[in-house]
Parts: C-alpha cells; structure tokens; sequence
C-alpha cells in the first residue's frame, strides 16, 4: 500500500456543543456540527472560514483539548475520544497542536532550551550529553541560530517569528505523526510569515509529517493545503484538491471568501453584503450561510443541503449549484 494513501487522522460525524446561559432552562450553540474528514499520512488539510466558523473547536478536539459531544474521532488507528490518563500521554506523542499566538503559549519565565527540555525528558527520555545535543539539533532544525546564545534566551528576547519557531520546535520534541497548525502565521508580520510556512513544508517533506493546517487565508492554503474544506457556522461547504477549489470554487460562500482575498479577479461586489454571524443554536434549521447567501430560496431556510460530490473528489453543500452562475 502506498504510505501516502494511508489515513492517519478520520473524523466522523463530529458534534460539538458548548452551554450558553439561558432565561431557565440550559441551552447551548453547536460550532462544530455533523462534521467528516479524514488526512492521509503526508498530507495537509486547510481547514478554511471565517473567524467563529469552528475551525479551532475542530483542531483542540484533534488533540484532545476539547472533548467531543458526539462523534468518532480515529487517529493511526485508535479512537481517542474518550482517552485518558496513560492512554493521553502517548497520545501527545502521535499529535501535537501549534498555536495561533507564539507569545501566549511559551512560558515567560522559561530559558528557549527550558521549552524543549521538558518535553524531551518526559516523552523521550532523553538525559545528561543526548538532552543537550537533541535541545540543539531541534534549534537549528527550526532555524534558531547561533544555538548556543539562543539556548539561554526567554521568549520576551525573541521576535515573533523566533517564538513561533520555538513552538514547533516544542511540538516536534516529541516526535509527533500530525500536528495542528491553529493559524500559526496570523499574528506575524507578513515579511515573516513564507518562512514559517516553508519551514512547516520542510518538516512535512523530511518527516513524514500530517497537518490540519486552520487559516482564514485562502492563498496561504492553497499554497500550503493539499486539500481545503471551506467551513461556515460549524458546516462543511465545501472540499476538494487546492488547485480545483481556487480554480472551480462551487459553494456561494466560497465564492465569497476568494472575493474578499487581496489580489482577488473576483467580480462580486461585496459592499452589500452583511457580516451577521451565522445561527449557532442547537435548534436551527437549513444551510448556516441562508441569511447572506444571495441564491438563497425557501428550501435552504428548511433544509441543510447534503455534501455531495460534484466533480471527482470535489464535494460540495449547496442547493443550488446550477445557479451559481447567476451571482457575479
């Protein structure tokens, strides 16, 4: 079997509700509902849509920081929703998560070799000579040169694009099959932000690696996703092959996410178009985008359209996909 055609990560009918505060009786929103996916081993998925549209409920539930409602989440085989204890650790071995803000996840008051010895020594057993040789090697891995004056830093005294460096060094400490990457350029400086996704690129070459790649940047994910699922309201819209997505969007909503991307041939004119939130109540009914969409009849207020595949391995949700056409 091609190792490339292997699935390490299957998400299956994935539900996630969080309680809100209600008048009497208790309610919740659902960000995460009835989701499917699955990544190959090698593979990077960009999970794609706009802020609230459950992209990071997605990745935290991957990695087990958030428990899932209801659902199967199967990750190189076993299924990880309700593990715990022994079962957790070794499981921070097969997936790890970098996040969005480089900053917010290091500890202040750690030395940059204080991060990755941790690690190192509680999933690798690594000790004395060998800690001190992986601490560097994971340094000039991630291109945090000259080691030996880097080492012995706080992460106050890097810039932001060397913090971030540092946590996927932190992330690779453990030797990890998939990581969830939670926007990990969002919060750098644009001048900076190719080399991360370089670096990222280079891991996933040299190591085999499998990302969830969450963006709300659809170049960036076409550049580095070989798949994109377009998300909206906690609701897959659409999937397939970057190139195909970009070149052939179907869904209306992601139409309008390429429109609103810098350098955009887009013709739609956005300067009508509200920026309400979608209904996340556990209640509602039809497609989440109805309340923007500009196709939108009585049948999308009702009824969620099913992900079906229009094209090879391009799978969309939308009632109306013969009258896309009619929205430039």
């Amino acid at each position: 079997m091609n190792e490339q055609s292997i699935v390490l990560v299957k998400v299956e009918d994935l539900v996630i509700k969080f309680p809100v505060r209600g008048d009497r009786k208790k309610k919740y929103i659902t960000p995460v509902d009835n989701v499917n996916l699955e990544i190959k081993k090698g593979e990077v998925l960009a999970l794609v849509g706009e802020s609230g549209s459950g992209k990071t409920t997605i990745g935290r539930a991957l990695v087990r920081l958030v428990k899932p409602t209801e659902g199967t989440i199967t990750v190189h085989g076993k299924k990880v929703n309700e593990i715990r204890g022994k079962d957790l650790k070794d499981y921070r071995q097969v997936a790890q998560i970098i996040f969005q803000d480089p900053f917010g996840s290091l500890n202040p008051v750690k030395t940059i070799e204080g991060h990755l010895r941790f690690p190192l020594k509680k999933h690798q057993g690594y000790r004395g000579k060998a800690l001190d040789e992986k601490v560097a090697d994971l340094l000039l891995q991630v291109g945090l040169t000259p080691v030996q004056e880097i080492r012995k830093k706080h992460p106050h005294e890097l810039s932001g694009g060397q913090r971030q460096r540092l946590a996927i060094a932190r992330a690779l400490a453990v030797n990890p099959q998939f990581i969830v990457a939670d926007e990990p350029t969002s919060m750098l400086d644009v001048s900076i932000r190719a080399g991360i996704l370089q670096l990222m690129n280079d891991l996933k070459r040299d190591l085999g690696l499998s990302y969830l790649y969450i963006t709300h940047d659809l170049a960036s994910a076409r550049y580095f996703g070989d798949r994109i699922m377009v998300l909206y309201g906690g609701k897959v819209m659409e999937i397939a092959d970057s190139k195909e997505l970009i070149k052939n969007p179907l869904n209306p909503y992601t139409r309008l996410l390429l429109a609103a991307t810098p350098g955009s041939e887009s013709q739609i004119d956005l300067t009508d178009m509200t920026n309400d939130p979608p209904d996340l109540s556990e209640d509602r009914r039809g497609c989440p985008f109805v309340h923007r969409c500009p196709l939108a009849t009585d049948v999308c207020r009702e009824t969620m359209p099913a992900l079906e595949e229009a094209a090879e391995n391009h799978f969309v949700a939308c009632h109306h996909l013969d009258k896309r056409e009619q929205w430039n």
